[in-house]
């Protein structure tokens, strides 16, 4: 016997044809339409041609069908020549055909169909197969590499290799033996703290910014400041503080105010001054009283009707 559908072709519109709605008229009709159900799901699994033969050389017999549907032998009977009278069912040589069976349940593109699946499960189990070894392969990789690695660190090394790592030891030089630049004299690379005067490219850059003594010594208090804070200067930030400083000013007397401004607040950076102490002029025509005025290009300057 050929091996069987898993599914049959059954019509939504069965029951508006006129053989059923017979059928369903007759006495025994619902156990008629329950037995024709039967011979096809029988034909679908046995029978895929259409033939009721339970081998290649017996077919099936009423009595058979009784016996495989679970029905009274009579009524099962009464459903065949039912069936044969309304030509859904021909009785051929003894055996029971479904003459249109081919017609509507296909079983040519059913086959065609089950090696389609066939094949495409066979893809799939071979896509499984590679995805399941993929992962073993590099997780043996992986176990490896670690255990190597970790056999590797808890291994004591040898004489070579601590040698290597002495040579890559940083070295420190003895600060002590640095000559110092008497230039910056008041931003000594030895007065004892880490930090932005400890480097002397930072002291020259901030004695650079001004041959005002007034204004060096400012600077000076205003790096310290930033030493105490843990914000020391580095060549970077020393040369973008001294810009900004340049750009809200150019009077050395206003960048003194400007900074001993900072150092009061115990601010990192220079911004322009909010308030100016003494008692200037309330009828000055440039600062109107403020103490500051903003020249043409922007700047800021102390006024000079300040009163001391």
């Amino acid at each position: 016997m050929a091996d069987g559908m898993k599914w049959i072709k059954l019509s939504t519109n069965i029951f508006d044809q006129g053989k059923i709605k017979l059928i369903e008229k007759m006495p025994a009709g619902d156990t008629i339409l329950v037995i024709w159900v039967k011979i096809l799901t029988l034909c679908g699994k046995e029978c895929p041609n259409g033939t009721l033969m339970i081998s290649e050389t017996v077919p099936y017999s009423a009595d058979m069908l009784a016996m495989v549907f679970g029905r009274d032998p009579a009524t099962v009977k009464l459903a065949l020549e039912t069936f044969e009278k309304l030509r859904m069912i021909e009785y051929i040589d003894g055996v029971y055909c479904l003459p249109n069976w081919g017609k509507y349940q296909s079983p040519d593109k059913y086959e065609i169909n089950r090696a389609r699946d066939r094949k495409r499960l066979q893809e799939w189990r071979k896509k499984q197969m590679k995805k399941d070894e993929t992962p073993q392969i590099e997780t043996t990789s992986a176990n490896e590499t670690f255990h190597e690695t970790f056999r590797k660190r808890n291994e004591t090394p040898t004489e070579p290799e601590i040698e290597e790592e002495k040579e890559k030891e940083p070295t420190y030089r003895d600060v002590s033996t640095v000559p110092v630049d008497k230039s910056v004299d008041n931003f000594s690379v030895d007065h004892g703290r880490a930090g932005s005067l400890s480097n002397s490219k930072v002291g020259q850059e901030l004695l650079a910014f001004s041959d005002d003594s007034n204004l060096q010594a400012a600077l000076k208090r205003w790096a310290e400041m930033r030493d105490e804070k843990g914000k020391p200067l580095n060549p970077t930030t020393v040369r973008r503080n001294l810009s900004e400083l340049r750009k809200l000013s150019s009077d050395s007397n206003v960048q003194v105010k400007i900074v001993e401004q900072s150092i009061e607040k115990n601010w990192i950076g220079f911004y322009p001054l909010d308030k100016v102490k003494g008692k200037p002029k309330a009828d000055c025509p440039f600062c109107h009283g403020a103490g500051v005025y903003q020249g043409d290009d922007g700047k800021y300057y102390i006024c000079n009707c300040k009163n001391d």
